[in-house]
């Protein structure tokens, strides 16, 4: 039998000490129901809890087609609740369309007519009523057959990465890694191939701690509250493979800004001797007159774009030439990546071209649209496999491959 605590005694400053076991027990009880008041929310003005469940889970179906059967919304309660339906950690800026909020009806919502527009796997919806949710089971999103010679595959998404402007992409095959450019965020970012991860970032403070130099921007004018940046504007990266030199370009964003002019600039970075790492090796100011959108290293040399038109640049003289190397594309070239005998040029509209390198020639020409690309930015080759980076929201990669059988 438990030893009885002694009687409630006082101390010397009159304040209490000791207590009998049922005083412990009821002091327990008391602060446990005041915890579970608070925790619940159980105000008797608040809502009532609600448990929500999936009776019915997302299953795999195609792009833009809606999920079959239709999902199903289970609640804890009869009563006519609004239940709405999300993407669920959305890290590729995937759409949910349809209708995709829900009155319950007899604690049931059923939504049959949802999609998913963008094809990657391990989506996950989360139903919410109020402050209450619930996360369904993963499911994937397939890519749809689309007519003619282009092949859609599961999209790349990058993980643990914020809403950016990523504007280009290049690919050191000895890492295996992707490198881009986000000129909203100022940084660079390398990551693995396969699965989205940003393995290393170089940002534009990093640059100007390599390269001082680079901070000291006058534009001339006089006037303290304005300046000009060689960093503010990172949205370029050519890998030559050769050389093992990634270049990374600062291009003119709005040459009519009243506060910051950005000059073009390159920054010329080695590859380091651990995966996604750099070196820093020298930088320049670039000729002006040029865009500086894209960039592409062929056999030993860099080509940028400048409107519709590739110009051969020369680091070391720090020159473009005049003539361009090929005929016009008929549009902003926004992305260059060169596979043997190959240039692939991607344009604003969207387009993917196709150049025959040693005939100087045009080829091919893909609509992108159909694959669900809206804003063109950067294009790489990996073998015979085409990945052309989205913008925006969250840059998602599309991945395609070409049939040439197909017409």
């Amino acid at each position: 039998m438990a030893r009885e605590q002694p009687e409630i005694q006082r101390r010397s400053d009159n304040r209490l000490y000791g207590v009998r076991t049922a005083s412990i027990r009821y002091a327990t009880v008391l602060i446990a129901a005041t915890y579970a008041i608070s925790a619940c929310g159980s105000d008797s003005s608040g809502p009532d809890p609600v448990t929500i469940s999936f009776d019915v889970q997302p299953s795999a179906s195609e792009a833009g087609t809606p999920i079959q059967p239709g999902v199903e919304v289970v609640l804890s309660s009869s009563a006519q609740q609004t239940v709405s339906l999300s993407i669920a950690g959305d890290r590729c800026g995937a759409s949910l369309s349809g209708q995709t909020s829900k009155v319950s009806s007899n604690g049931v919502a059923v939504f049959s007519d949802i999609a998913v527009d963008i094809p990657t796997g391990d989506y996950r919806l989360e139903a919410r009523v109020l402050d209450w949710s619930a996360l369904s089971a993963p499911f994937d999103v397939l890519a749809p057959e689309i007519a003619g010679p282009l092949e859609q595959h599961p999209t790349l998404c990058l993980k643990d990465r914020p809403v950016g402007d990523a504007s280009s992409l290049t690919w050191v095959s000895s890492d295996d890694v992707m490198w881009t450019a986000d000129d909203n965020r100022n940084k660079l970012c390398g990551l693995d191939r396969r699965s989205g991860v940003c393995l290393n970032e170089v940002t534009s403070d990093d640059l100007i701690q390599a390269f001082p130099g680079a901070a000291d921007c006058d534009d001339g004018d006089g006037n303290p509250s304005t300046s000009c940046s060689y960093t503010n504007e990172l949205e370029v990266v050519a890998y030559d493979d050769k050389s093992g030199f990634l270049y990374v370009f600062n291009t003119v964003n709005d040459p009519s800004s009243e506060v910051i002019l950005d000059r073009p600039a390159v920054f010329r970075l080695r590859r380091g001797t651990c995966r996604a790492c750099v070196e820093y090796d020298s930088w320049q100011e670039l000729p002006p007159d040029y865009t500086y959108r894209a960039a592409v290293a062929v056999d030993g040399k860099i080509y940028i774009s400048n409107g519709p038109f590739v110009h051969l640049y020369d680091f070391d003289e720090n020159s473009v030439t005049e003539e361009p190397a090929l005929p016009s594309a008929g549009s902003t070239i926004t992305g260059l990546s060169f596979w043997p005998g190959v240039l692939y040029i991607l344009t604003r509209s969207p387009r993917l071209a196709t150049v025959d390198w040693d005939e100087g020639e045009f080829e091919d020409s893909f609509d992108l649209d159909p694959i669900g690309v809206r804003s063109a930015n950067g294009v790489e080759v990996v073998r015979d496999t085409v990945y052309v980076l989205e913008g925006e929201p969250r840059n998602p990669i599309y991945i395609v491959t070409i049939d040439p059988t197909q017409p």
